[in-house]
């Protein structure tokens, strides 16, 4: 392949509170907007079909026409309707318009694309699944004979786009320069199958002639380091995918099989008016629940008292001998969704950077999740990122390979899942008048921070390192206008978890398959914000957003501790009282990251004395006095809105006063607010 000279950048609820008590849209009181219904299946035979659209946005039926003829060019507008259907899988989109493209020839055949990743088939897994249908390992060379003759040459999974792809075709020319094909609020889905294709096709060489999708020139582009994509790391992550879909039974004799389904949200919501509604929801309403996994607990008390734990079922300490249970890892509860602290786009900044497994969280879950990370990089043309734009949900993708969790340490034992669910973890689910199923193994929701770009892999060291103790001034912006301000981090977890951002087509489904959100230092990972704003943001945020998953505890979040997370390493503990803060930094220390389990820029290490040590070190004296535990004591019976006040009130009386932890500073307010508030006996 020639090198490609592209541009690359591096590095219905009940609302009750405080006396009132209606039934309300909170997405209608911000002014989100709503996407209309619109469906996508071929007919080729043309035909009509529906379309649900009010004044207001919302669904209401109306019949379009769908016509597809044969001979149709490559890049063909097939904008017309296309007919609904009660049929399991294929492409599914709310899109006005879809533009489908044909494949170019393969640059070579399948067995020298899997020896470019495999020399004479060297390093593959062989792996038995155990809901496989042959029940035995599966080697390299079944794998190519499958997708030679029962991939390739059986039932083409677009055989109603006479084997085009179709793909969403409402952005503009322009913006597709610089975005993904998905506009904010709609979505698109594909079959198991059909992501399969897409993804032989593109290690074979083809390429969709007239649409430059970004998995193509991933898999291709030459990279730092000389490498490219599709003989490393992501390569055999997507040739491991193609291994579970020959085993899959789900795909047998030419099924399309479940769906996986990518759904962008609307534009955020007014902020004031947020804040204002806080005053009414309960921070309870959360369903805020802890996990400490390997946080250095004191006495291996795994509880903070007062702070609800996360269920054992979804929390299990790591061994020597691999990882526990987080929200990152494999054998993680089906339904917990995995947030992923995502860029400006999913993914991470491994286009024209990486080949393998590395960098932050986020390129971590793309090369666990292959289904997600196919789909990532093909809904994108972007000239310079070509990648799907966050906030993002992608359902129905699984994570195919063992040794993954929060801290990377195991991630070098990167191998196919025997255990990697196929049939087990399906539900049955309906958008509109199409019903299918869907995996709900690792529902996945990817969105970045408001914080990013405020440090730069540039800044002087002093300036990292007092970011990473919660020490730096930029870290604590109360202001209403402030470009990396405490209240657009809460707007930013709402409008990305809240079930009203998205289509109101999804909302059946996305209730069925997602039954909890995992997180971990959102915020403070590598856009190195401050762990205790952070996850108070992400408090107030979810009690905002679990109103339209069915109200109080509809939509649990999980939120793990680590002393050694993979992203900013040991920043994390300062969310603990100050003797578990100082024994969660001795922990990360004690038993430092190995190299591959990380990445930081040069000028965020903290150890003149040992360079691959990533914690943060001589942090003891930026621990608090108080943790998280007692702020869930004092707030916990509270409104969203009085935290948020608190919060906001604290870093605007004390702006650029960093010398005592965010924490501290709101319990010796509210101490002083309640001694104010006792009126001396009268005499």
């Amino acid at each position: 392949m020639e090198h490609e000279d592209d541009t690359v950048e591096t590095p219905s609820r009940r609302w009750s509170g405080k006396g009132i008590v209606a039934t309300v849209s909170l997405v209608a009181l911000l002014g989100l907007g709503a996407v209309s219904c619109r469906i996508g299946r071929a007919d080729l035979a043309g035909g009509e079909d529906t379309e649900q659209v009010d004044a207001a946005g919302q669904d209401t039926s109306r019949r379009l026409r769908a016509s597809f003829e044969e001979g149709d060019a490559p890049g063909q507008d097939t904008s017309r309707r296309l007919k609904a259907g009660f049929e399991e899988g294929g492409f599914l989109t709310n899109a006005d318009k879809i533009q489908s493209f044909s494949w170019t020839k393969p640059t070579r055949t399948t067995l020298e694309a899997f020896q470019a990743a495999f020399p004479n088939g060297q390093g593959f897994w062989d792996t038995t699944f155990k809901e496989g249908k042959s029940q035995k390992p599966i080697s390299g060379t079944e794998v190519v004979s499958w997708i030679d003759e029962e991939l390739f040459k059986g039932k083409n999974p677009f055989a109603e786009y006479h084997g085009k792809v179709p793909i969403p075709w409402d952005v503009d020319p322009t913006e597709s320069q610089n975005e993904d094909q998905l506009k904010p609020g709609q979505y698109v889905g594909f079959s198991r199958r059909q992501v399969c294709y897409i993804v032989a096709q593109s290690l074979v060489g083809a390429d969709t002639g007239g649409y430059r999708n970004g998995l193509h020139r991933f898999l291709f582009k030459w990279s730092q380091g000389g490498c490219q994509p599709q003989n490393r790391g992501f390569g055999k992550s997507w040739w491991g995918l193609l291994a579970a879909c020959s085993e899959d039974p789900s795909l047998k004799d030419g099924r399309q099989g479940p769906m996986i389904m990518v759904a962008k949200a609307h534009p955020g919501p007014d902020v004031q008016m947020l804040k204002e509604l806080s005053d009414h929801f309960p921070l309870a309403d959360s369903g805020f629940r802890l996990c400490r996994y390997d946080d250095g607990a004191i006495d291996d008390q795994d509880y903070l008292p007062g702070v609800p734990r996360t269920p054992s079922s979804m929390c299990k300490q790591p061994s020597a001998q691999g990882p526990g249970i987080d929200f990152m890892s494999t054998s993680a509860v089906k339904g917990q969704a995995v947030q992923d602290m995502s860029a400006q786009w999913l993914g991470g900044y491994v286009y024209g950077n990486s080949c393998d497994i590395g960098g932050g969280q986020d390129e971590r879950n793309m090369i666990y999740m292959p289904e997600a990370s196919a789909l990532v990089f093909f809904l994108s043309q972007a000239t310079a990122t070509p990648q799907l734009q966050q906030p993002a949900w992608i359902l129905g993708a699984r994570m195919l390979f063992a040794g993954l969790d929060g801290t990377g340490q195991f991630d070098d034992r990167f191998a196919l899942d025997q255990w990697a669910r196929m049939t087990d973890d399906l539900v049955k689910v309906q958008v509109n008048s199409r019903r299918f199923k869907v995996s709900t193994s690792k529902p996945l929701v990817g969105f970045m921070s408001e914080n990013r770009g405020m440090l730069q892999p540039d800044d002087p060291k002093w300036k990292i390192s007092k970011a990473r103790t919660n020490q730096l001034a930029e870290q604590r912006d109360g202001s209403p206008n402030g470009q990396w301000s405490f209240r657009k981090q809460i707007a930013q977890w709402y409008r990305s978890v809240a079930l009203e951002s998205y289509s109101s087509d999804l909302h059946s489904m996305m209730k069925e398959v997602v039954t909890a959100v995992g997180a971990g230092p959102w915020a403070a990972g590598l856009w190195f914000g401050d762990s205790q704003a952070a996850v108070l943001a992400m408090w107030i945020g979810q009690a905002l957003a679990v109103q339209s998953w069915g109200g109080s505890g509809a939509l649990p979040l999980d939120y793990y501790m680590y002393a050694r997370f993979t992203e900013n390493a040991g920043n994390q503990c300062f969310v603990h009282s100050r003797a578990a803060c100082q024994k969660c930094l001795w922990t990360c220390n004690r038993n430092k990251p190995a190299p591959h389990a990380f990445w930081l820029p040069p000028n965020a290490l903290m150890s003149d004395a040992d360079r691959s040590n990533p914690c943060v070190v001589g942090g003891d004296g930026a621990c608090g006095e108080n943790g998280l535990e007692n702020v869930m004591w004092n707030f916990g019976m509270k409104h969203a809105g009085d935290l948020w006040e608190a919060v906001e009130n604290i870093m605007t009386w004390h702006r650029g006063d960093v010398s005592r932890t965010l924490f501290d500073l709101l319990m010796e307010q509210l101490k002083y607010d309640r001694m104010a508030g006792i009126k001396p006996p009268s005499m």
